[in-house]
């Protein structure tokens, strides 16, 4: 990548001894930084000119974020606007070697309807009675199909799904079948405050002189850049609906290969 581009230019931190604090001991005062974290594995195509078009029109905003699958707050919100489906995980177990259906196919539309009981739940199911599962999408059910999935249990605060991965398989499948039906659409809700909230800070966009502004900056820099300077300066952090898709990686979910292009 650096041999690609010219004006690339690599940096080297020391997180072993500082921490993410050695990552801002670069930074310039006017310039726009756009911070991504490496466990992104899907990303828009316009999503860093979005993003950076966002936060150039909104000088008053301390920090904005892109609209990000399986961050903690915004799991609540893409519930609450139909972005996510109901998928439970499949209870019957799957050879390893069964190639009828590849587990690495990301379109949800071939995979078989969820079967089990009515009473089934979640939450006492475990990975190690069906290391191969799938997780399958949920058909035919009533006008609350989310109930007794894990998102369910999600609220809006940092909890549920801060703790459990089952979450984070939801929403991921989910962004795949929204992403095989050309639904993106599901996902472009107005602009939200977060105001005081802790803000996840895996994609976000901020001016140089703002992370300057902050320092020094103490090892945890996600409540120190969305609640601690924003409540300090009096000044929002947002999500802004022209940003896009991502999903980020979490340790414990089954692994798919990216959409096609």
């Amino acid at each position: 990548m650096m041999a690609s581009e010219p004006a690339y230019e690599r940096l080297e931190v020391n997180l072993k001894s500082k921490g993410y604090t050695s990552s801002y001991e670069f930074i310039q005062d006017d310039v726009m930084y756009i911070k991504m974290d490496d466990d992104i594995v899907y990303i828009e195509d316009t999503a860093i000119k979005a993003i950076a078009s966002a936060k150039a029109s909104r000088p008053d905003v301390y920090i904005m974020s892109a609209n990000v699958v399986n961050q903690i707050l915004f799991s609540w919100l893409h519930r609450q606007f139909g972005a996510v489906k109901p998928y439970l995980p499949e209870l019957t177990e799957r050879p390893a070697d069964n190639d009828s259906v590849p587990l690495t196919d990301w379109r949800t539309s071939v995979l078989p309807s969820w079967e089990g009981p009515a009473d089934f739940q979640q939450e006492t199911w475990s990975t190690e009675r069906h290391p191969n599962h799938r997780w399958l999408p949920v058909r035919g059910r009533n006008a609350y199909p989310l109930n007794d999935t894990p998102i369910a249990k999600v609220d809006y605060t940092y909890g549920y799904s801060h703790k459990h991965w089952q979450v984070a398989a939801q929403e991921h499948y989910s962004l795949l079948e929204n992403l095989e039906k050309e639904e993106l659409w599901r996902y472009r809700f107005p602009t939200w405050d977060f105001q005081l909230k802790r803000m996840g800070i895996q994609f976000v966009a901020i001016m140089g002189k703002d992370i300057n502004l902050a320092k020094p900056i103490p090892p945890d820099d996600e409540h120190h850049f969305t609640v601690e300077m924003p409540t300090r300066l009096g000044r929002r952090k947002c999500y802004s609906p022209h940003q896009y898709r991502l999903g980020k990686l979490v340790e414990g979910m089954p692994q798919l290969t990216a959409p096609e292009s």
